[in-house]
C-alpha cells in the first residue's frame, strides 16, 4: 500500500496540477468551464448540473484561473485527504501505530481517490463532509454553534446530490434532524435563485433540460447502478421509478431499523448511493463507509465464528478489489466485464451482510 498510495497520489496530482493534456485535469477542467459560462449568461452546451450547483462551486473555481484552481483542488484534497483519515482513526477506535498507519495508507492507496485527484472530481470533497455532519447531529446538541456548522457542512453536501442524497435520510428518519435540514434546505433554494439570475431561461425550463440531459448522460456512461443496467437493457423509461423503489426501500428499512448503530446506517446508505444512481470509478470511494462498517462489527465480539469469518473474508475483498488498478474495469469483454461484475458482486455482499447484522442488531435491542 506503501508503493501505490506514492505512485498513484505522484501521477495523480502531476496530472491535476501539472498535465497540460485534455486528460489533466479532465473533469475540473470541464467544471471551470461551465461554472464561467453560466455565471456569463453564455450558452451551455448541455446542462448535467442543477443551478445552485454552479453557485456552490463557485467559491472552488468561479473567480480564479483554471490554473489557479487546479492549485486550490490540490490543497483541498490535501486537506480532505486528512479530515477523512480522521474520521476512520475515530470511528474505527484503532489506536496501535501499525493499525492507523494501515488505515492512512488504505485511502490513498486505492484507485478512487487517484481517479478522484487526478480528474479533478468532488466525491473526496463530499464524503468526509458528509459524514461530519450525520456523525455530529447524532449528539443532538441545540448549540446555535453546531447546528450552524452541521447545516453549512449539509448546504455543501448538496454540491453532488446523487452522493450524498441517501445520506441526508438518516438524520431525517432517524434523528428528526429538521432545523440543520431544513437550513440547508433554504439555503439550496437561495443559491437556485442565485444563479437562476444569470441566466435568461426560466427554473422549469432550465430544470426539464437537466432532467433530460443527465437522464441520457446516465444511460450512456458509468457502471455498476441502476441507470446503466436499465439503459443497456433497453428499459430507460424505468430508470426515474427504480431509483424511486430503491431509495423508499432504504427510507422503509431505516425507519424499521432506526435505533441501531449508526455506522450500519452509513454503511448500506453508501451502498445505496452507489447502485442508485448514475456514477463513475471515482465514486467507488463510496465502499470505504461499508468498510469502515464492518470493521466496527468485527471488533465488537457479537458475532459467531462464521460471522467473523465472513465479516474478515469481506473486507479482505473488498480491500483488494479497492487496491486494484482502476483502469481494468475500463476494459471492454471480457476482462472489464469480469471486473465490473466483481466490484458489484461484493458490493451487493457486503449489504447483504449489513441488512443481515442488523436484522439481528434489532432483534437484540437498542445499539
Amino acid at each position: 500500500m506503501s508503493f501505490l498510495a506514492a505512485t498513484r497520489l505522484a501521477y495523480q496530482f502531476w496530472r491535476l496540477l501539472i498535465d497540460r493534456n485534455p486528460n489533466g485535469a479532465i473533469d475540473l477542467r470541464i467544471v471551470h468551464e461551465l461554472v464561467y459560462l453560466w455565471f456569463k449568461g453564455e450558452a451551455l452546451k448541455e446542462i448535467i448540473l442543477l443551478p445552485a450547483t454552479y453557485a456552490l462551486l463557485w467559491p472552488f473555481t468561479g473567480w480564479l484561473s483554471f490554473e489557479s484552481s487546479r492549485w486550490l483542488w490540490a490543497v483541498i484534497y490535501i486537506a480532505s485527504l486528512a479530515w477523512l483519515s480522521y474520521i476512520v482513526i475515530s470511528e474505527t477506535g484503532i489506536v496501535k501505530k501499525r493499525e492507523i498507519i494501515f488505515a492512512v495508507l488504505f485511502i490513498p492507496a486505492i484507485y478512487p481517490t487517484g481517479i478522484t485527484i487526478g480528474n479533478g472530481q468532488l466525491i473526496l470533497f463530499l464524503l468526509p463532509s458528509i459524514l461530519t455532519a450525520v456523525l455530529m447531529e447524532r449528539g443532538r446538541d441545540s448549540g446555535i454553534v453546531k447546528n450552524i456548522f452541521i447545516s453549512a457542512l449539509f448546504l455543501f453536501s448538496l454540491l453532488k446530490i446523487p452522493v450524498t442524497a441517501p445520506f441526508f435520510l438518516i438524520p431525517l428518519i432517524t434523528q428528526r434532524a429538521f432545523r440543520p435540514l431544513v437550513i440547508a434546505a433554504c439555503g439550496y433554494i437561495i443559491l437556485t435563485y442565485v444563479a437562476m439570475s444569470y441566466r435568461d431561461a426560466g427554473i422549469i425550463e432550465t430544470f426539464k433540460i437537466w432532467l433530460k440531459d443527465s437522464s441520457t448522460l446516465a444511460t450512456t456512461g458509468g457502471y455498476a447502478n441502476v441507470h446503466i443496467w436499465l439503459g443497456s437493457l433497453g428499459f430507460k423509461q424505468l430508470i426515474l421509478p427504480c431509483s424511486f423503489i430503491l431509495i423508499s426501500a432504504f427510507c422503509i428499512w431505516l425507519y424499521a431499523f432506526q435505533k441501531i448503530d449508526i455506522w450500519i446506517q452509513l454503511g448500506v446508505a453508501a451502498i445505496v448511493a452507489r447502485l442508485w444512481t448514475y456514477h463513475r470509478l471515482y465514486d467507488d470511494l463510496l465502499i470505504l463507509v461499508p468498510m469502515i462498517t464492518i470493521f466496527r462489527i468485527s471488533r465488537s465480539s457479537q458475532l459467531s465464528r462464521n460471522e467473523s469469518l465472513a465479516a474478515d473474508l469481506l473486507l479482505v475483498i473488498s480491500w483488494l478489489g479497492l487496491l486494484s488498478p482502476g483502469f481494468f474495469l475500463q476494459l471492454p469483454f471480457p476482462i472489464g466485464t469480469l471486473f465490473r461484475t466483481g466490484q458489484t458482486v461484493i458490493w451487493i455482499s457486503l449489504l447483504a451482510f449489513l441488512l443481515y447484522y442488523s436484522n439481528k442488531a434489532g432483534q437484540a435491542g437498542p445499539a
